[in-house]
């Protein structure tokens, strides 16, 4: 015998009722679909962890190095489409008889009378738990033997398989955070924000770029767009641009919502999928069903106006108009621009003065991104009502411990008398008091 013979290579074919029962189950486990436009209906797909359970008549061990298969793979009866799998290396689980396979970017080339079943199968997936494909074909494997590396081809089966579904993306709330107001357009307001998604299934599916409808107190109020979206499974955070854009009907659930969130109230909206999400034939059914809800939009815990400044002039009895400017600090990396400004002095409910709606278009008050900025003075009307101007004294008084001496039994005349209005004439006095309590 040669001794420089080392490999003996053996090709054979298995008999019929051998062929259907080497291969008992076939688990994808870890795939990847990558959708785009031109891909619909042939996503390139991958495999991290493909299993194959198996079985032979024979006693010996045998070590699968090599697997190539061509799959026919079908949904609730009907044969849908076929991965052409290339050889490629394997590891086997000698004693277990499991073999452990990976493929790369292998066209799910679905059959072109099936796009429809194609579509209710990523429907199905995306909103399901748990979905069953058949898997059907043929295998070429090479297997080292104690007798030496055999080609073992044509090897028929006829298995199922389940792939666990994403479950609407739904099984936890989707939370948001870093929330920046980006940019003003003429047409939306950019809002940028990382969503946390959990993805509850082993599968990965890129679906491109997409746009869910945003939606707030049954309105739609704009999109939230994710571009390149590779959807992974367990948990990961997704840049997502919020394009505001409430019209018609919408505009008083976008005020709302804004409010809310300068107002310092959580907001719970809805993330919807449409037809129109995405431009993917293959997609369009899948993504529709998507309904992420409560997605809650963390309020701004800290105020815009960081300090207001009143000066009365010395004709406020006259004209009842003081001087008020305040400070913006705007939190944002797009600018804030105020046109109008109108607001309101409250102590404790009784209302002092009043801005009343200002038009400052021709000078705006701006404040840049992530900067503060002083407005120039703006016209308060102040309440000169004396009832009012007293129970302001008065309780003004009481909180930072000021004795009124005398003038508490006026003000308590006055109050006493709201109808009497006495020819008395009152001024802002310039000089030094004469005395001082």
């Amino acid at each position: 015998m040669n001794e420089g013979i080392k490999t003996l290579r053996i090709s054979t074919e298995l008999p019929n009722q051998g062929k259907q029962e080497i291969i008992k189950s076939v688990a994808l486990n870890e795939m990847t679909l990558l959708f785009e436009e031109d891909v619909a209906y042939r996503p390139p797909t991958s495999s991290k962890s493909t299993d194959a359970a198996f079985q032979i008549p024979f006693g010996f061990p045998l070590d699968i190095k090599a697997v190539a298969q061509n799959i026919t793979v079908s949904f609730d009866g009907n044969s849908i489409a076929e991965l052409v799998i290339p050889e490629g290396d394997a590891v086997t689980d000698v004693e277990q008889r499991i073999i452990h396979l990976t493929f790369s970017d292998v066209p799910f080339a679905v059959f072109d009378d099936q796009h429809g079943a194609f579509e209710n199968f990523l429907a199905a997936t995306t909103t399901g738990k748990t979905q069953t494909l058949g898997l059907a074909g043929t295998a070429n494997t090479k297997a080292s033997t104690a007798v030496g590396l055999l080609s073992l081809g044509g090897i028929d089966f006829s298995v199922q398989s389940n792939i666990e579904g994403l479950q609407g993306l739904n099984t936890k709330p989707v939370t948001v955070s870093n929330l920046d107001v980006a940019h003003g357009y003429p047409d939306y307001l950019l809002i940028t924000v990382d969503s946390a998604i959990f993805n509850p299934s082993n599968l990965t599916i890129g679906t491109d770029d997409v746009a869910f409808a945003l939606q707030y107190m049954g309105a739609t109020i704009g999109t939230a767009n994710i571009a390149d979206l590779i959807i992974r499974p367990g948990n990961g955070s997704y840049a997502t641009d919020v394009h505001f854009q409430p019209e018609g009907g919408a505009v008083d659930a976008g005020r709302a919502l804004l409010q809310n969130f300068i107002q310092g109230v959580d907001v719970d909206t809805t993330i919807q999928g449409t037809r129109d999400a995405t431009p993917i034939d293959s997609l369009k059914t899948a993504l529709s069903q998507v309904t992420l809800s409560p997605v809650t939009i963390p309020a701004l815990h800290e105020t815009l106006i960081k300090s207001v400044s009143l000066v009365f002039p010395t004709d406020i009895v006259q004209t009842g108009i003081a001087d008020s400017t305040f400070t913006l600090a705007n939190p944002f990396t797009a600018s804030i621009n105020l046109l109008r400004v109108g607001a309101k002095a409250l102590y404790h409910g009784i209302l002092l003065g009043e801005i009343k709606d200002v038009d400052v278009s021709s000078n705006p008050i701006h404040a840049d991104g992530h900067s503060s900025v002083t407005s120039q003075t703006l016209p308060l009307n102040y309440n000169l009502d004396p009832v009012t101007i007293i129970q302001f004294l008065s309780i003004a008084a009481q909180e930072n411990h000021v004795d009124l001496g005398p003038a508490a039994d006026l003000f308590k005349l006055i109050l006493d008398n709201p109808d009497f209005h006495p020819p008395v004439n009152t001024s802002v006095a310039t000089e030094e008091p004469t005395c001082v309590r």
